[in-house]
């Protein structure tokens, strides 16, 4: 087992559009659900295009191996901030990118 360090960058759309504060809560709940899963993982987002970044380490036998548990956290934790609040604009994944990252 080897540590494998990654990044899954998302834009993410909303219907009805959101406004920023809305895309905030719906990131800070994703968070949330990201720490229930004791994942420990870094986000960076921008509100302007709509863009999401998580960022791990994760060991695992392969890099393959390492981007389907990544993928599998960040997915249970959309599902779950996409709870279908009254009110709230959903948010669909529109184009996502993996790479692996390298230690400075």
């Amino acid at each position: 087992m080897q540590q494998h360090r990654i990044a899954i960058q998302m834009t993410l759309e909303s219907t009805p559009h959101g406004t920023d504060a809305q895309y905030e809560e719906f990131l800070d709940a994703v968070q949330e659900h990201l720490d229930n899963l004791d994942c420990e993982v870094q986000m960076a987002a921008s509100l302007a295009d709509r863009t999401v970044e998580f960022a791990t380490s994760i060991e695992a036998d392969d890099f393959e191996s390492a981007v389907h548990i990544l993928l599998s956290q960040v997915r249970t934790a959309l599902h779950a901030a996409e709870c279908h609040t009254e009110d709230w604009p959903q948010y669909v994944a529109t184009d996502r990118s993996v790479r692996e990252l390298h230690a400075v």
